[in-house]
């Protein structure tokens, strides 16, 4: 990933977070012009992985379409984790979501405990962002990601 694309992508993952903290939505005119761009950085650094990318793309539809039909998630949940595919590439992304799960997981598990209120939600991009920022500092530190396929 280039250092543009790492600005991008912080930024991106920054706005969501408040942006869906404030009004509890990820607007989409945060994440059509991000998707837009990261597909432009890929068709420019790395045209040879537009396949994998689009179909990680597919795979996270197909995968969190059920999770947004039960309301789970929200529809820009799985729009936002669709836009950090062209810039996270297939393995880092895989990553990003297992881990964006798992701290959702221990955020839920805290929020349940404290409040004890079943019927609070938590604000998805926030998790995702967290584990978006620990890629990046993994990545950086040159640590491969995760292998889990």
């Amino acid at each position: 990933m280039t250092e543009g694309g790492r600005m991008v992508l912080v930024l991106f993952v920054t706005a969501a977070a408040a942006s869906d903290l404030y009004s509890g939505r990820i607007r989409n005119f945060l994440i059509l012009p991000t998707l837009a761009g990261g597909f432009w950085l890929l068709a420019v650094n790395a045209p040879g992985e537009l396949p994998s990318v689009l179909g990680m793309m597919l795979l996270t539809f197909f995968f969190l379409f059920p999770f947004w039909r039960g309301g789970g998630l929200g529809a820009g949940d799985v729009k936002f984790l669709m836009a950090l595919v062209p810039f996270m590439g297939a393995h880092w992304y895989l990553t990003a979501v297992v881990l964006s799960f798992l701290i959702g997981a221990v955020i839920a598990a805290v929020l349940l405990i404290r409040d004890r209120d079943k019927s609070r939600t938590i604000h998805f991009a926030v998790p995702c962002g967290i584990s978006v920022m620990l890629c990046l500092l993994l990545e950086q530190a040159e640590i491969q990601s995760l292998s889990l396929f």
